[in-house]
């Protein structure tokens, strides 16, 4: 089964598709001693396997590609003997053969070893070391590992059997046995039944609620037989003639005062016309969505999908299809979307093997640079450059880019066919431990060996309006940014600034807020302008509800031993991915010299993962800075990396809450506020003023009535930070 995870996106909450074939044969159930010498492309020899492994699927009924010669690889080492252990072996493809060979000899020789294992997790999640030698737990790696595995849920249960977590663009990505098993079942479809042409002749398919649906689908067809009425007594041949004909007087004078008033507007008619075709055509793109989701084995017949309508089921199979296959929306069907599906499934797997090897690699190599810096910088700022030594200025390199197709090239992996009989050879059980010797491709001279680096952030808030964005009968007022809020990470080399990587993030603005009064109103969610260090780095952190928070996003419902039943939602508060803070986050603080030294004080303001993907795009945050989590998670263990720091683990903070919903008590605990990481010294991060746009040069500071709502008070109450919510930091979420 696949299931949709309790995501508070406000679109739809706990619904569950079945995941059964859906007509499908040869998805490779059983043993073939076949399958693993020559299947789809196999050029190469499984030489290296370990005992028992018999987790090898009937090929696939495919046309494979043509041949080609194995890569050569640069560094080969010789095989590993019997004297060396198996936590010391690592994988290497010579001559289109794989061995194993030592691992410590491909140190030596300067091979970086890129995790392949299941048990992966990345550097921020990693366990520390107190003082005194003693393990500080990195409880959340455990949590980590269990849902990229599909094994457990956000709330460390088990999975049910079927059950696929598709957690990509919530920051952690599929283990390898995941896509394995994934590549494997895709492997047979090829959705030929799709009509592409029609998929593609729309640029998004618009979809509605239930109600609404029901509403749109009668106008079309009035419209429609409107239309076709109009056609007729106008003799056009068909709809698009009557739209380039216009008002031509019709042929039966009997039905001329009859018709007068509809012909008499060519310009109406034919934006009707227009109108209706598109609508035609869009519902003929919906049906051949209907036909790749179903292909896929996300809408199967037990899914209860009522054919032509994006119901409960319909809705759930994008929405997973969009996860599983890392498509930035949110169930909606844009023209990103329609473009995915118009891929083959196996390709869409490779896809997500190398977004998959992206990570590891990164991780492996500590390495950020993606090419963000230089390849595509915001209005007035020039693409990212560094001073060699031989005086000449070279372009930061995309690193994440040339060490993934390292580790491809590695494994001599070109196509989705060659992925395909990779994981053919290799059974689940060889995950366990594998990994891979690389030769990464040489870093930029500002990285060198055994020197720290001399990093600083900024984030440029773009274009900013204090103006309320509602006029006094309720309307509201365009607020149109042309730059929007960035973040941007440097190292310092040569005396100059040297930017690593640039990415969108967000800062805040009007906000709904619910006062003391009970009431709700907007407020002005700043974000702190001005210098300020990130002392420390949070893996896995909390964020504590203030009291005024809504009871009712307090609670949620979950499955468990098959039925539902209300429990505490630990998901907006974390430890989790779908947190408030996402998978971790630094804080800003002030800081001012004290007689005894540096004094920090917390506004609350971080910069932070955020499972809210799409306010990336271009929404606000209540003040604080978001990221994508998968690289907030990078840029931060890139940090801990290149910077001097003290491993704090856990930060005790015992915080207990009570509180009634709808009848009942619930108790939240929070045990600690996440896993800690000290920079010594810290880090400066400094936040731009932006470009301020409107009439109002500052900020206003307090509530205001929200437009058409009534009040029972006569004026808002002062605008006052609690304890919970300064503890809580950034009014997040």
């Amino acid at each position: 089964m696949t299931v949709l995870r309790q995501i508070p996106f406000g679109i739809f909450l706990a619904l569950a598709t079945g995941a059964v074939s859906c007509g499908r044969s040869g998805t490779g159930a059983t043993a073939d001693p076949k399958a693993g010498t020559g299947a789809v492309n196999d050029h190469r020899s499984p030489t290296w396997r370990p005992a028992g492994a018999t987790d090898v699927p009937t090929p696939a009924t495919r046309l494979p590609a043509p041949p080609r010669p194995p890569t050569a690889n640069p560094d080969p080492l010789p095989p590993a003997g019997s004297d060396v252990p198996a936590d010391r072996r690592a994988l290497q493809v010579v001559d289109g053969r794989e061995r194993a060979v030592d691992a410590d000899v491909a140190r030596e020789a300067g091979l970086v070893l890129v995790d392949l294992s299941d048990d992966w997790a990345p550097v921020i999640f990693a366990d520390g070391k107190a003082p005194d030698g003693s393990v500080l737990p990195n409880r959340y790696r455990a949590v980590f590992v269990g849902l990229a595995n599909d094994r457990t849920d956000g709330d460390g249960q088990p999975v049910g059997p079927g059950d696929r977590n598709y957690l990509e663009l919530l920051g952690i990505p599929p283990s390898l046995s995941v896509l394995r098993a994934r590549m494997l079942q895709d492997a047979p479809q090829i959705c030929a039944d799709v009509d592409l042409t029609k998929l593609l002749a729309v640029q998004e398919i618009p979809t509605w609620g239930a109600t609404t649906e029901k509403k749109e689908m009668a106008r079309h067809e009035a419209r429609g037989a409107r239309l076709e009425s109009i056609r007729q007594e106008m003799g056009a041949a068909d709809l698009g003639a009557l739209a380039s004909r216009g008002a031509i007087a019709p042929t039966n004078a009997q039905n001329a005062t009859q018709t007068k008033s509809a012909t008499q507007n060519p310009t109406k008619i034919a934006r009707d016309v227009k109108t209706h075709l598109r609508f035609i055509a869009e519902r003929a793109a919906f049906a051949e969505v209907e036909k790749r989701v179903s292909c896929e084995g996300l809408l199967p017949p037990s899914a209860h999908h009522k054919a032509g309508r994006y119901d409960t089921a319909m809705r759930t199979a994008v929405y997973n299809f969009q996860q599983k296959h890392a498509v930035l929306a949110q169930g909606d069907l844009n023209r990103a979307t329609l473009e995915a599906m118009a891929k083959p499934p196996l390709e869409l797997d490779f896809a997500a093997l190398r977004r998959a090897l992206t990570e590891r690699a990164v991780h492996a190599g500590a390495i950020v640079e993606d090419g963000s810096a230089t390849n595509a910088p915001s209005a007035g700022q020039e693409p990212a450059t560094y001073l060699g030594a031989d005086g000449e200025r070279h372009p930061v390199p995309n690193l994440a880019a040339a060490a993934t197709d390292a580790v491809l090239a590695a494994l001599d992996l070109v196509t989705p066919d060659e992925a395909l009989a990779f994981f053919r050879r290799h059974p689940s059980q060889d995950f366990r431990r594998l990994r891979v010797a690389v030769r990464f491709p040489e870093r930029p001279e500002y990285y060198q060996a055994g020197r720290l680096m001399d990093l600083s952030a900024e984030i440029d808030r773009g274009d900013v309006w204090y103006d309320f964005p509602f006029d006094a009968k309720g309307n509201r007022v365009p607020q149109p940014r042309e730059r929007y809020p960035t973040f941007t990470l440097y190292t310092k080399w040569r005396g100059e600034r040297v930017p690593l990587v640039r990415w969108r993030t967000t800062v805040g603005s009007w906000r709904s807020e619910l006062a003391s009064d009970g009431q709700e109103y907007y407020s002005f969610k700043i974000s702190d302008v001005g210098p300020r260090v990130w002392r420390h780095i949070v893996a896995a952190p909390v964020w504590l509800p203030p009291v005024s928070s809504p009871l009712g996003s307090m609670v949620k419902e979950k499955r468990v031993n098959g039925g539902f039943v209300n429990v505490t939602n630990y998901d907006e508060t974390g430890p989790g991915y779908l947190s408030a803070y996402g998978l971790v986050a630094a804080i800003h603080e002030q800081f001012r010299r004290g007689p005894d030294g540096p004094v920090y004080s917390d506004n609350g303001i971080r910069t932070h993962g955020s499972f809210d993907y799409l306010s990336l795009r271009g929404r606000f945050s209540h003040g604080c800075h978001r990221l994508y989590n998968n690289l907030a998670v990078r840029v931060f263990s890139f940090v801990i990396a290149h910077r001097k720091s003290r491993t704090m683990g856990p930060v005790e903070l015992n915080f207990r809450r009570t509180f009634w919903s709808a009848g009942d008590l619930y108790d939240l605990r929070l045990p600690n506020r996440g896993f800690y990481f000290e920079l010594d010294p810290p880090i400066l991060v400094e936040t731009l003023e932006g470009r301020i746009r409107g009439e109002r040069q500052t900020p206003v500071l307090g509530y205001v009535r929200k437009p058409g709502v009534k009040y029972r008070t006569v004026k808002p109450p002062p605008l006052t930070d609690s304890p919970d919510s300064k503890a809580g930091g950034g009014g997040e979420p």
